[in-house]
């Protein structure tokens, strides 16, 4: 429940998106758990956390393929995740006929949270000081950081010791202090793109955008065929604003590397929000020739069929991610506004009246029920309708101005109803046309 407050306050955030996947993935909501993960990861394709956790949602499926190929995108995005690793060497060994070794499987099971503080705070961020009592107490990363800091007493100049420093610090996550030996490890060996690669990772996380384009744009100028460092510049200037330099640098990356479905996605939806519907369509067809995709992929080639027109293709690709979870409630919805504009009323009803059984907090979907209900004359589950999609949002003004029309049309207590039922939208000074055929239709 809290973090479902924090999404609605901040809806972009990907730390409480992989957080909602990681409750219900200890509830053993798979579905939801990949759901929530896959919305982190389209919200910060560079998630590294987010990646590794989807691949142990797979494999509890066993979607090994899938599982591995979330892994490898983890490690691409963090070198050195200790969590990625392990799971990949579990998985071969699964693969391999052998008992996978014990704990083998990593999530990051202790969300990682961000912290606002109110305006008026000042937040100084303090390396702590590690100590010999911290050494001894056995904590490990203490104990590197520790050896580390001595190394460069002796060899200040030594690139590696400070990447590994910063590495250390990040295991802390100490940010601003990982970030600034790494800064040091790529003055001091300029051309080692990794650093650099690591560097705009980082920089990522930070939501330092400018830094993080600098250094993977440093990265393809010593090697502009690096596929990982396009695609993470591509999630860089979406996040900056600039959707022709990210899709740019995302149409680079596929061609290298033609087999990455979270390429495809990001150009998919990007394409579809510019209205180039038949790029966004190869867009998704391409997913689902080389994984299968899954029940958002098709959902949103549905909406590139429907938004370019073709509506009997929607409508196939729509089924087809119901088929492979009932309770998808985004293709029901859309499968309802397709059947509303035909004209086909009693279907769109069964589609919405089922996305309402799983999904019971859209007013949009009981507002749309409301208007089919009283198009196909019953009038009584029209007004429930409308009075739940009230309940849910108590300025739908669509729905104030229906329900008021009802009880004027069917002479239900006047004097009471009807005066109550139009006050608000007096008070939101708005103006309607009195007549309740008006759909809310939009392709989610």
């Amino acid at each position: 429940k809290e973090f479902e407050k924090a999404a609605k306050l901040e809806p972009d955030n990907p730390t409480v998106a992989n957080n909602m996947g990681l409750v219900y993935d200890e509830m053993g909501d798979l579905a939801n758990a990949e759901k929530y993960y896959k919305l982190a990861i389209q919200l910060d394709p560079t998630n590294a956390d987010a990646h590794n956790n989807l691949g142990v949602v797979y494999y509890k499926q066993s979607k090994f393929d899938r599982a591995r190929e979330e892994w490898k995108m983890a490690l691409q995005l963090n070198p050195g995740y200790e969590e990625a690793e392990n799971n990949l060497a579990a998985l071969k060994e699964m693969e391999k006929g052998m008992k996978a070794p014990e704990g083998g499987l990593r999530e990051i099971v202790e969300p990682v949270a961000e912290y606002y503080p109110p305006p008026e705070a000042q937040v100084s961020l303090e390396i702590p000081e590690i100590t010999v009592e911290a050494y001894r107490a056995g904590d490990p990363v203490s104990r590197s950081i520790l050896m580390l800091q001595q190394a460069l007493e002796i060899a200040p100049n030594d690139p590696v010791a400070h990447y590994n420093l910063g590495a250390a610090f990040l295991q802390k996550n100490l940010l601003d202090a990982a970030i600034e030996e790494w800064e040091k490890a790529a003055a001091l060996a300029p051309d080692n793109t990794t650093i650099r690669y690591n560097l705009g990772i980082l920089y990522t996380r930070a939501r330092r955008y400018d830094s993080a384009a600098r250094h993977l744009n440093e990265v393809l100028r010593l090697n502009d065929k690096d596929a990982g460092a396009l695609y993470a510049l591509g999630a860089v200037y979406s996040k900056m604003g600039t959707q022709e330099e990210a899709i740019k640098a995302w149409e680079k990356s596929a061609l290298l590397f033609p087999d990455f479905t979270p390429t495809h996605f990001s150009l998919g939806v990007n394409y579809l929000m510019k209205g180039e519907f038949d790029l966004s369509i190869r867009e998704w067809k391409q997913i689902l020739a080389v994984s299968g995709g899954d029940t958002h992929d098709l959902n949103n080639l549905g909406v590139a069929y429907a938004q370019k027109g073709m509506l009997d293709e929607a409508i196939s690709s729509w089924k087809s991610a119901l088929h492979k979870e009932q309770s998808y409630t985004k293709a029901r919805t859309n499968l309802g506004i397709v059947y509303a504009q035909r004209g086909m009323y009693q279907a769109a009803i069964q589609q919405w009246e089922l996305a309402t059984h799983y999904l019971k907090t859209d007013p949009v979907v009981h507002y749309n029920l409301g208007v089919m209900y009283a198009s196909t004359g019953d009038l009584d589950r029209a007004a429930l309708s409308y009075k739940r999609a009230l309940e849910l949002n108590p300025s739908f003004t669509e729905a104030l101005n229906n329900l008021g029309t009802l009880y004027l049309d069917q002479q239900r207590s006047p004097k009471t109803l009807s005066p109550t039922t139009w006050r608000k939208p007096i008070e939101l000074r708005l103006k309607y046309v009195v007549a309740p055929g008006k759909l809310t239709l939009r392709y989610r």
